[in-house]
């Protein structure tokens, strides 16, 4: 499943005001959060008003998922609320296991089949946010079809593993979930450090400009201010897009006369330079295609 990601902006499904602006933010996708931004008691209000609130976020093109609880049976209440027309994706808070995906996946085909949804139509993201979890992060992202991403809650392992919430101290376990994902052939999604200081935009900046040199390829925001600091570091630049553009065509010639490495601006290029140069004009397309869709509504 390729959906464009470059920035999520997580919006608490109990507050009205948030949700009737969450679509003029600039966002790729809108996640309404079930989870730790709405108080117990006020989750079934939240449940309630979902289908209302999935139409009015993703009335500019943007995809809409949903962010639900850990508990098990809190889990199955949102899952009820969330399966529905317009929602593009769940996304699993507190990932522990393979089995956890599966049980979650298994549940939301059944309600698909249910509502005459299409099976499979609505993907998942994990969110790894434990020590013992961290260390399932392989299996979790290989665990389902429907997962297309995977992050790390760095607030919640910094909890749990008793250290500060640090880009030092965060470069190990985000750099596990990068090749956790790129081996299950799915996107990592963060940047080092914390969407906790919304104020500090030139921090966020860095963090993300850290986090996309090491694979990452989107990140979250809680705030609309952090929205276009990850629209613009996770896109390519157009000296990066017209790079590209140029190595897929040296290659083009290069194949032609029978050579599967070629020199390009000085610089040896081959096979891994070259999945990278098509990488970047992929993600250059569908931001193109984003800005059609947003254009047209």
């Amino acid at each position: 499943m390729r959906m464009l990601r470059r920035s999520s902006l997580t919006v608490p499904l109990s507050s009205d005001r948030f949700i009737a602006k969450a679509h003029l933010r600039g966002a790729d996708t809108i996640t309404l959060d079930l989870e730790d931004g709405v108080t117990l008691s006020a989750k079934p209000a939240a449940r309630a008003a979902l289908r209302d609130a999935a139409a009015s976020a993703g009335q500019r093109g943007a995809g809409v998922g949903i962010r639900i609880n850990r508990p098990l049976r809190m889990a199955i209440a949102d899952l009820e609320a969330a399966v529905i027309p317009g929602i593009a994706y769940i996304s699993i808070a507190k990932a522990e296991s393979a089995d956890h995906v599966r049980l979650l996946s298994e549940t939301i085909l059944e309600l698909e089949e249910e509502r005459g949804l299409p099976p499979g139509g609505i993907g998942l993201t994990a969110a790894v946010e434990s020590a013992a979890a961290l260390y399932n992060a392989r299996e979790i992202a290989a665990a389902d079809p429907r997962l297309f991403g995977i992050g790390l809650g760095a607030e919640d392992i910094a909890a749990d593993c008793r250290m500060e919430p640090a880009a030092d101290a965060l470069a190990l376990p985000k750099q596990m979930i990068v090749f956790a994902a790129r081996a299950a052939g799915i996107e990592p999604f963060g940047y080092v450090g914390t969407v906790a200081d919304y104020t500090d935009l030139d921090g966020l900046r860095e963090a993300v400009r850290r986090g996309r040199r090491m694979g990452f390829s989107g990140g979250s925001a809680i705030h609309p201010d952090q929205i276009p600091v990850l629209n613009e570091e996770f896109s390519p630049t157009p000296a990066e897009i017209d790079r590209a553009q140029g190595i897929v065509a040296a290659n083009e010639d290069a194949v032609a006369q029978g050579r599967g490495a070629f020199s390009y601006e000085g610089k040896m290029i081959d096979r891994p330079v070259l999945a990278r140069a098509l990488a970047t004009l992929a993600t250059a397309k569908a931001i193109a295609a984003a800005h059609d869709r947003e254009n047209k509504c």
